[in-house]
């Protein structure tokens, strides 16, 4: 908690969010900001921030990959608060520009593809997480050790759904 706190404080000063500025270079710190609210169970405040975020994106020229970013960052508060159809178009905004943007293995698209199995998982919806998990996992086994965090946590929710099957 103590990690999260700091890292709060880090973003407010090396940002300036005292001030009421809106420039396109303070959306990626304020969806960042939702996050670590969202990591501390404050969705409230997560959603304050992302929506900030999203208001600064929506409004002036902005890196396709900065508003994906939102997107998905907003689809996992509203999953983790049990919104699902919110959450999912949230993801489904997220997925579309990233799958645009970004090659068809890219780690950033496993994460979208983890985060619907999830969704999908909580909605009973099994053939369809396991079908994005095994996504997530492809792209992952292919571009990440077989260590990293993000792998093992996807083999997790395979584990997971293939339980629930």
């Amino acid at each position: 908690m103590q990690q999260m706190d700091d890292r709060l404080r880090h973003l407010r000063l090396d940002f300036g969010f005292g001030v009421a500025e809106f420039s396109l270079r303070h959306s990626i710190p304020r969806s960042s900001m939702g996050d670590v609210h969202r990591l501390m169970g404050d969705y409230e405040k997560a959603l304050v921030f992302h929506r900030k975020a999203l208001t600064i994106q929506e409004n002036g020229p902005c890196n396709p990959l900065d508003c994906a970013l939102t997107y998905i960052n907003l689809g996992e508060t509203y999953r983790e608060m049990k919104d699902y159809s919110t959450a999912l178009t949230y993801f489904q905004k997220g997925l579309e520009i990233r799958e645009k943007k970004l090659p068809k293995d890219h780690p950033d698209l496993a994460v979208v593809y983890h985060n619907l199995a999830k969704l999908y998982l909580s909605t009973g919806k099994y053939s369809m997480a396991m079908k994005t998990v095994q996504q997530a996992i492809e792209i992952a086994q292919e571009k990440l050790p077989s260590t990293h965090p993000h792998l093992l946590e996807y083999k997790e929710t395979f584990e997971k759904i293939r339980k629930k099957m």
